[in-house]
């Protein structure tokens, strides 16, 4: 089984390659169009918060508040979230094709799109990004971990290293689908773990965090309480999409 992973992660690298050398179509109504794998038309109508807050990235009304009521009474475990699209047809459907489909065009589309809100956002780059591990059983089953190709596409187009094995899940968990934020935390508590090695290296670093979605934030707290615990200086959250509290 150990060179599942490495077959896997050619044929990931291998379909990126045809995807650069054939016509690209949009993924959503199916007429050609450029390197972003969606036309003007479907970009222009994908769901988007507009103003946020910068803690949890859910829309707030009044233009001139930067966080959120909640977000001011407790304050999440890092530091900013960046996260340009809501998790709302179509996203969801992109998602979905590109989690559980290795529709990777589709994974394309959502690494542009957090690029560009990364560039927008304007605030100094990390020193690194962590991609949200999977069990390694989850991760043989799927054949990749999608928030770690994620982390590879913009951490390539920005020059930061990715770092996929700082933090790792010592134990698997139970799907989060379909629990309450009081379960995905029960769920997750105390299931990451930072390498020794790898915790020295971001030691005082600034972390960037990558994840497809962000629904309670219950996985990415856990995550960064782990790398605070490792004295990480300061950690940030990069997401495709954010999807309404359930």
């Amino acid at each position: 089984m150990a060179h599942q992973p490495i077959c896997s992660a050619l044929r990931i690298w291998g379909g990126h390659c045809l995807d650069a050398l054939l016509p690209r179509h949009c993924v959503l109504c199916g007429l050609a169009c450029g390197s972003r794998n969606i036309c003007g038309s479907c970009r222009a109508d994908l769901p988007r918060a507009g103003h946020a807050c910068l803690s949890c990235a859910l829309p707030i009304p009044d233009a001139g508040d930067l966080l959120c009521g909640q977000c001011l009474r407790r304050p999440p475990p890092w530091d900013r979230v960046v996260a340009p699209l809501l998790y709302a047809y179509p996203v969801d459907r992109l998602i979905c094709r590109f989690k559980f489909g290795r529709d990777f065009a589709c994974g394309r589309l959502l690494a542009l799109e957090m690029l560009d809100a990364v560039r927008h956002d304007a605030q100094p780059l990390p020193d690194m990004i962590a991609p949200v591990p999977l069990h390694r059983a989850r991760h043989v089953f799927r054949t990749f971990n999608q928030a770690d190709l994620l982390a590879r596409l913009v951490g390539r187009a920005l020059s930061i290293p990715v770092h996929s094995r700082l933090l790792r899940r010592k134990r698997r968990t139970r799907a989060q689908l379909g629990l309450d934020a009081a379960g995905r935390k029960r769920n997750i508590r105390g299931a990451f773990q930072c390498a020794s090695h790898a915790g020295r290296l971001a030691a005082g670093a600034h972390v960037v965090l990558v994840d497809d979605v962000m629904t309670t934030g219950a996985t990415l707290a856990e995550c960064s309480k782990t790398l605070r615990r490792a004295k990480v200086g300061r950690v940030s959250v990069w997401v495709a999409a954010r999807a309404s509290v359930p």
